[in-house]
């Protein structure tokens, strides 16, 4: 069990309270946890900026008032800062953040004394638009994707580009622009796929989370 510094969790939490906001940077889901993990302020004035919305939004759907919702996000904060060097897969990033979200919104309703289950009647439908965790959970898919096809030969990623990015792309649009027999784009493409399956698979996404 990894147990925090709290000397170490000061320095960083007075570092992201202090960070001066910048512009936003490109770098990787990696290249930021491992500054984070060193308390360098840009790292986690970067999170933060990628992930405050969706941290407030997953503590949002629990119905808090705006001074719990508040301290709920304050806390999910803390928690990521002290428990950092845990986290086993930095890419999933988003979310864990999330998860920590979960269980500080419930701690907060258990501190309200709001366990009791909500009324049958009470319940709202579930929304057909998915959650925060889905769309950050997507980001981050949509992300590994393009790292996986930015190692790919130049003509295969033109390939991917074509069958994939292209507005309702045909086999016979795909064969006169990259020069292609017809009959060869259906075992090319998959090749492809299980080069991205694999691809993703070590980045730490599994088929169901992909889908």
């Amino acid at each position: 069990m990894t147990h925090s510094d709290p000397a170490s969790t000061h320095r960083c939490t007075t570092a992201r309270r202090r960070a001066v906001p910048r512009p936003r940077d490109s770098s990787t889901t990696e290249e930021l946890v491992s500054a984070a993990r060193t308390c360098e302020a840009h790292a986690w004035t970067e999170i933060v900026a990628r992930y405050e919305g969706m941290v407030r939004a997953v503590a949002r759907t629990y119905r808090l008032s705006d001074a719990d919702l508040a301290d709920t996000v304050q806390n999910t904060w803390l928690r990521a800062i002290e428990r950092l060097d845990a986290l086993r897969e930095p890419e999933r990033l988003g979310g864990w953040l999330a998860s920590i979200g979960r269980r500080e919104a419930l701690a907060t309703l258990r501190r309200l004394g709001r366990e009791e289950p909500m009324p049958i009647h009470a319940m709202e439908p579930p929304a057909a638009d998915p959650g925060p965790e889905a769309v950050v959970i997507r980001g981050e898919v949509r992300h590994a994707v393009s790292r996986v096809v930015a190692t790919l030969p130049p003509g295969r990623r033109d390939f991917v580009h074509a069958l994939f990015y292209a507005p309702d792309p045909s086999y016979a649009d795909i064969s006169r622009d990259l020069l292609m027999p017809t009959g060869s784009i259906g075992p090319t493409r998959k090749r492809v796929l299980c080069t991205l399956r694999s691809g993703l698979a070590e980045a730490g996404f599994s088929t169901a989370s992909v889908a």
